[in-house]
């Protein structure tokens, strides 16, 4: 199964995805993007949260949640402190994971494509997250293995891109002035009278925002580099399925992604989601940027069907949506709240 996901949601006074610091300012993170206009097309800067971020959330997310459903959760030790090197190089490799590299070093032809594809199914078992969210080792020989997720940069939906706005907030940090001596004091009296109340600025940003989600259900638990085959076994595999999509449940219900949370909690709510399964196939939803995402996601996904029947494969898209708006989509299966959503997707694989 293949699920695409894309929600519209209202995020105001937020500061989710800072990207540097310039004297007193703190800079929100602004990407730029192409709009239509009458007379051709035009580019604007808008507020952003990169895709790097809601990834480092969802694995976050992953981690927190195995730590539950687990006695002795899959995970290694520097992805369970939120450090998701995801066995890099030999210095961040499991002890199973070191004999299995140590014996492809020494390896040639034949031998080291077998060892790549033995390193590859060891890191699934060994860390959900690098089963997940796919690694990189680095050393010799290389192996890799892709995210079976993908998510790209939230930015304002195409509709309310007049309605978008960053703005930079006035802060006071205060440090007070320990008692001190009478002469130290008043030799620092002038200097430290000017600390005492450092002004700093924070970009905050409004907008409504557009997010689409990807995640490849069937290739949790299975090796994608030299061959498929699982590497855990079946019921560890769906396991490791129902995790992915709980920890997606709150990632998107619940809004917990991005920085500066404990003064900039975002005002949110969610305005429209789209959820699009697919049996044997890949369909992905219309971006959520336009406002009759739902529709047009339906729409493609009955002829995305009808386009694979025609070249003799058997496909099945089912559309579940939640909308705060009363149009309603035919065909559609809707639910509210947004936790029913992912309630229907477990039925899925339960």
């Amino acid at each position: 199964m293949f699920l695409s996901i894309g929600m519209r949601f209202v995020a105001n006074i937020e500061a989710l995805n800072m990207v540097e610091t310039i004297g007193t300012l703190s800079k929100h993170r602004k990407a730029p993007i192409i709009v239509p206009t009458d007379g051709g097309y035009k580019v604007l800067y808008v507020p952003a949260i990169s895709g790097e971020s809601i990834a480092h959330a969802y694995q976050a997310k992953i981690v927190e949640l195995a730590m539950k459903l687990y006695q002795d959760p899959p995970i290694d030790k520097w992805s369970l402190r939120g450090e998701f090197f995801k066995f890099m190089d030999d210095k961040h490799l499991t002890e199973e994971l070191k004999e299995v590299a140590e014996k492809a070093k020494k390896a040639e032809g034949e031998a080291l494509t077998e060892a790549k594809h033995e390193f590859e199914k060891t890191a699934i078992r060994e860390s959900i997250i690098a089963d997940i969210g796919g690694f990189l080792y680095a050393d010799k020989p290389p192996v890799k293995r892709t995210s079976v997720f993908q998510v790209g940069y939230v930015i304002p939906v195409n509709d309310a891109i007049e309605a978008t706005i960053i703005e930079s907030q006035l802060h006071t940090r205060h440090a007070p002035i320990e008692a001190k001596g009478e002469e130290e004091q008043k030799e620092e009296k002038e200097e430290r009278g000017r600390a005492a109340q450092m002004l700093y600025y924070v970009e905050t940003g409004s907008a409504v925002y557009g997010l689409t989600f990807n995640i490849d259900l069937d290739g949790i638990g299975r090796t994608s580099l030299v061959r498929v085959e699982n590497a855990v076994e079946e019921e560890e595999r769906l396991k490791r399925i129902k995790l992915a999509l709980l920890a997606l449940s709150e990632l998107i219900c619940e809004g917990d992604y991005g920085a500066k949370r404990s003064r900039f909690l975002p005002i949110e709510s969610i305005e429209s989601i789209c959820a699009a399964i697919t049996t044997n196939g890949s369909f992905v939803i219309s971006p959520p940027h336009d406002k009759n995402f739902i529709e047009k996601t339906y729409s493609r996904a009955k002829s995305y069907v009808d386009l694979l029947r025609k070249a003799g494969l058997e496909t099945k898209v089912d559309v579940h949506a939640y909308t705060v708006l009363s149009e309603r989509v035919e065909g559609v299966k809707y639910h509210s709240p947004p936790e029913e959503l992912f309630a229907a997707l477990l039925n899925y694989v339960i």
